[in-house]
Order: C-alpha cells, then sequence, then structure tokens
C-alpha cells in the first residue's frame, strides 16, 4: 500500500501561505490591536500582508489557563475565516504542555482520549472564540473557515477543529509542528472523519512532534505532511513528502535525532516577531 505521495501545487501554496498566519500570531500587533490589517516586522508573513487580511478579534487570554493567545482574521483575497493560535512563549503556555495525563474525549467518539492540558486551554477560550466565529461566519457566509497554529498553538488548533467538525462545522486544519495531542482511537477519528481537510505539517527531526511519547499511549492522525529540506531554507514542493498512514513511523517519526532548530522553521522563521 502506497504511503508516502508528491504534493501538488496547490497544496504547497496552502501549506505556505497557512505557515505564514501561524507565524503572525507571535507579532504582538495581532494580538492586541484587533481591526488592523495582520502584519509582521520581522518579515515572516509577506503573502498575508499582500493578501490584506484584516484582524476580527484579538486575544491574549494572560490570566486564564493556558494563556492562550492569538487572532481571528478575514481574507477576502483567499475567501477564508483564519483562526490562529500562537505557539508556546509564556509559563503558563508550558504549565498547558506539561499537563500532559489523557482524560476521556468521549464527546467526540467511543474510547477517545485527549491531552489534558491542550484541552483545558481550548475550554478557557472557547465560548468566546466561538462567538466570534460564528458571528464572522454570518458576515461571510460563502468564506472557508481555516484553523491554524504552531506548536502550542497547533495542538489548540488540532482541539478546537476536532469540536467544530463534532458540531457540524466545515472546518480546515493547517497546523505546523503540532505535539502529539491524544491516543489512537481519538487519531482514528480525526483521519477518518477529516483526512481531506486536513494538513498536519512536520519538519525533519523537529522535536516537538515527537512529544509526549507513544510510551503515554499518544500518537499522531494522517496527513502528515513531511518536509525533508533543512532549516532556513527556502522550501519547495519537491521537499514536501504526503504521507497518508495513520500514526506513520516514517516522516518526522522516522527521522534520526531531535532537533528545536527544525522546530523554529516551518516556511519562514515561525516565531519571526518574538
Amino acid at each position: 500500500m502506497l504511503t508516502s505521495l508528491a504534493i501538488d501545487e496547490a497544496t504547497f501554496a496552502k501549506l505556505e501561505l497557512f505557515g505564514q498566519y501561524s507565524s503572525a500570531s507571535y507579532c504582538s500587533n495581532n494580538f492586541n490591536s484587533t481591526g488592523d490589517k495582520i502584519t509582521c516586522d520581522g518579515g515572516n508573513c509577506p503573502l498575508v500582508e499582500a493578501a490584506g487580511a484584516t484582524s476580527v478579534h484579538e486575544f491574549e487570554n494572560s490570566e486564564a489557563y493556558g494563556g492562550v493567545t492569538g487572532y481571528i482574521a478575514v481574507d477576502t483575497t483567499n475567501k477564508a475565516i483564519v483562526l490562529a493560535f500562537r505557539g508556546s512563549s509564556n509559563l503558563k503556555n508550558w504549565l498547558a504542555n506539561l499537563n500532559f495525563p489523557l482524560i476521556d474525549f468521549t464527546d467526540i467518539c467511543e474510547g477517545c482520549q485527549v491531552h489534558r492540558g491542550f484541552l483545558e486551554a481550548w475550554n478557557a477560550v472557547a465560548e468566546d472564540v466561538t462567538a466570534k466565529v460564528k458571528e464572522t461566519q454570518e458576515s461571510n457566509p460563502d468564506f472557508s473557515l481555516v484553523f491554524t497554529g504552531h506548536s502550542h498553538g497547533a495542538a489548540l488548533a488540532a482541539v478546537g477543529a476536532t469540536i467544530f467538525r463534532k458540531a457540524g462545522d466545515a472546518v480546515e486544519l493547517v497546523n505546523y509542528g503540532q505535539p502529539r495531542i491524544g491516543n489512537m482511537e481519538l487519531m482514528e477519528y480525526i483521519t477518518k472523519e477529516s483526512a481531506d481537510s486536513t494538513f498536519r505539517v512536520t519538519h525533519t527531526n523537529d522535536i516537538v512532534c515527537k512529544v509526549p511519547p507513544k510510551a503515554l499511549g499518544f500518537h499522531h492522525f494522517a496527513p502528515e505532511y513531511f518536509i525533508t529540506s533543512g532549516d532556513n531554507t527556502t522550501v519547495t514542493t519537491a521537499d514536501v513528502e504526503a504521507i497518508t498512514e495513520i500514526d506513520s513511523d516514517k516522516g518526522n517519526a522516522g527521522a534520526d535525532g531531535t532537533t528545536t532548530e527544525a522546530h523554529r522553521w516551518y516556511f519562514v522563521t515561525m516565531s519571526g516577531c518574538d
């Protein structure tokens, strides 16, 4: 059975664009000034800037569990509503990352379990974010809805997208450097229900994609889009391999060793504004 495939130009363009949306979530002007254009002083989101995307909601929940931070933007060029979550940048983010016992997630599927810290962090912002997403959809009914994020933010995007999809919403999930978020039952559910609208991007031997360990019951959903080129180098279509096997031992899982440098580079420097 073929489990690794080349990707087409349209898929590559999607991965590159939303990588920049994820990177933009690290820029403070994009999470503390609702109504402005999404911009990146570090030069890490030129495609987003060219699209003229505008934030309609920004959040920095420094006092709430998980310290969840991000924005919702409307991109009229690409006809997309984008919910982007920032990766780990403070102690509250890391406390949520390390709160990793698996807990029941049976509202999603029988036998499903999820990383406790990521679910609790999502729950801390869910009411506010969900209401704003719904409001934005009402104003832009023909726009796609995309959840994206890097690292800690990728985990939140994955949990949130799963909950939205279970409620009947069509959500594209495009994330980068995501840690494992749940057990095999949950990964099988996500893969079966949403593989065509799910893009989990990994990069060489990125350490974050390899944790929490499988020995603790954590696994990954498919498909995986594995970037094979090095750090701080231009990524091309030929450098990205689609892996369709659930919890594959290829891609990032099969890459020797671990580095944090690979975690920082997904088309651009992800925390370019930090």
